[in-house]
């Protein structure tokens, strides 16, 4: 296949889906079906577009797909159709993140993962995915936090402390790392919010008040976080991001 595709801009998608459940459930069969160990899976690929729809600059799909299909490159499509199927799926999803976060975004809302175990939500690879787009352009994120916009700024190192702990690299008191991660599933959804609104120079005076995320938590995840290259936990022999945390 050639690679012309991936000069398509979002809006001009062969197919305009809507992130439906059967659309939601074929993008995410699609993304564990990607041989790469780093390729994107739903939740993940969830977060990167909420990070490339808030960024200040606008990043073309040519840029930003091959983070999705990870090291491997992008799949040996067998033919025309299914190339165009899998691109409908991932321009589909998102697209309709870009029209949840067009203002007011009274609809807007991140998909977790759920431990199959506990019930607990697993916001973790969400947060890795927006921090992937953020590293696409990260000069851009840094004239936010030397904004003068002080809940954009906030957001940016909120972000970068949540992408800490879930990569057990951060350097806060376990106190405050335990209520962050409590926090984080409706935190993410404020977020993303003030960002789309830095980024959409909104004022905040007409801001308003964030909807509640997709998937709630009753209580906070108590047990060691398990990372998403580590073996899982199952014992099955397989990375707990193709095993467990895929489900």
């Amino acid at each position: 296949m050639d690679g012309d595709w991936l000069q398509a801009s979002p809006v001009m998608c062969h197919t305009m889906l809507m992130a439906t459940d059967n659309n939601l459930e074929a993008l995410d069969e699609f993304l564990l079906s990607l041989e790469s160990d780093e390729a994107m899976l739903l939740s993940e690929f969830d977060g990167f577009c909420a990070g490339l729809v808030v960024c200040p600059e606008a990043i073309p799909p040519s840029e930003w797909l091959p983070h999705v299909w990870g090291s491997g490159g992008a799949p040996d499509f067998e033919s025309e159709q299914e190339l165009q199927r899998a691109i409908d799926l991932i321009m589909g999803h998102y697209n309709e993140v870009a029209r949840s976060l067009t203002p007011p975004a009274i609809d807007y809302g991140p998909l977790f993962d759920q431990d199959p175990n506990t019930d607990d939500i697993l916001w973790e690879m969400w947060v890795e995915g927006f921090e992937q787009a953020m590293r696409l352009r990260a000069d851009a994120w840094e004239e936010v936090v030397a904004s003068d916009d002080e809940e954009a700024a906030s957001s940016v190192s909120l972000v970068l402390a949540l992408h800490g702990i879930a990569e057990g690299t951060d350097d806060l008191s376990k106190k405050k790392a335990a209520k962050l991660s409590a926090e984080a599933p409706n935190l993410i959804v404020s977020i993303v919010l003030a960002l789309n609104d830095w980024t959409k120079g909104i004022p905040s005076t007409q801001l308003s008040e964030p909807p509640w995320a997709s998937n709630q938590f009753e209580t906070p995840f108590q047990g060691k976080r398990v990372g998403r290259n580590e073996p899982c936990p199952c014992g099955s022999g397989r990375k707990y991001k193709r095993c467990c945390g895929a489900n």
